[in-house]
């Protein structure tokens, strides 16, 4: 197979893809890093079949293809991703409330989910209110804030399989684990899951919500670009503390930098390069084993 944009869009179009295909389609706006090249193809489908046609399609042609939501937790590198990225952004987004359930597509924005089941009188996912992204990718690392996790409300997840079949998965079998689950690691796509939440007053429930969200607002730099929090939690401590105890809080490598506000989190100060932040995030990775002998773990996908 010719490996130029231009034939995969007509492969997948006779393969009855829907969507929008755009080649050679920068990536950085569509991040919140604000960073990244280019990828060969972006897809973006208007159904799970039209998701179904992009997976099954990759499996037959050995296409290398990535999963983007609302761009947090990853970093594209400068000459962009070599393969197909498939943005589910405002696509399989709906949402659905019956009594205590919530049925919601993967492509849904978590704060919003958030909103909509405190409008519902829905308690248990006011944390979200302070998570930028997507559901679906909320799953995927089992997001959370603290002791607030969605994995702990999940009653079933759908999915797509890398050849385009169609699963569904119970809580149990999810693997649900700190900022991740059976699907960090399964190569397929999560498209909807089933929520089970508690009834509470929607006043209430949108009181906490508002703190959340005003804590993230107070001690995160919401003002500049990031990916949000950039190294896991190591065992006993927070990375953030580690960083700002190495006296690394404000280091900068080009427009690169580690916020002076929360220091595990790294802000793009203008153009800066995903080189520059790569850069950023190995020093202070070097300086962390050298200080106290951790080995940070990273949060974010490098594509």
């Amino acid at each position: 197979m010719a490996e130029t944009p231009q034939h995969w869009i007509a492969e997948l179009e006779r393969s009855g893809f829907r969507g929008s295909l755009e080649p050679k389609r920068s990536l950085a706006s569509l991040t919140t890093f604000r960073i990244g090249g280019p990828a060969k193809l972006l897809a973006t489908p208007t159904s799970v079949d039209d998701l179904g046609v992009i997976l099954s399609w990759a499996a037959r042609t050995g296409i290398s293809w990535r999963i983007l939501g609302n761009g947090s937790n990853i970093l594209v590198r400068d000459q962009g991703v070599d393969g197909v990225v498939v943005r589910l952004r405002r696509v399989l987004d709906e949402i659905s409330v019956s009594g205590t359930h919530v049925d919601v597509g993967a492509g849904a924005s978590f704060p919003a989910l958030a909103r909509r089941c405190a409008g519902s009188g829905l308690s248990g996912l006011e944390f979200a209110a302070g998570i930028p992204g997507t559901v679906g990718g909320a799953i995927v690392m089992n997001a959370g804030w603290h002791e607030f996790e969605i994995g702990n409300h999940v009653t079933h997840v759908d999915w797509i399989d890398a050849s385009g079949g169609r699963q569904q998965t119970l809580h149990d079998d999810c693997d649900f684990r700190y900022r991740g689950s059976r699907f960090r690691d399964a190569d397929g796509v999560v498209v909807a899951a089933r929520l089970h939440l508690a009834k509470d007053d929607p006043a209430a429930i949108t009181r906490r919500l508002e703190q959340f969200a005003d804590s993230r607002k107070q001690n995160q730099p919401t003002e500049l670009p990031s990916c949000g929090s950039v190294f896991l939690k190591p065992e006993g401590d927070f990375a953030g503390r580690l960083i700002e105890e190495a006296g690394l809080k404000g280091f900068r490598v080009g427009a690169a930098e580690i916020s002076t506000l929360h220091a595990n989190f790294f802000v793009n100060r203008g153009h800066a390069t995903a080189e520059e932040m790569l850069q950023l995030v190995q020093h202070t990775e070097a300086m962390i084993l050298q200080k106290f002998g951790i080995r940070l773990v990273r949060e974010f996908e490098l594509w």
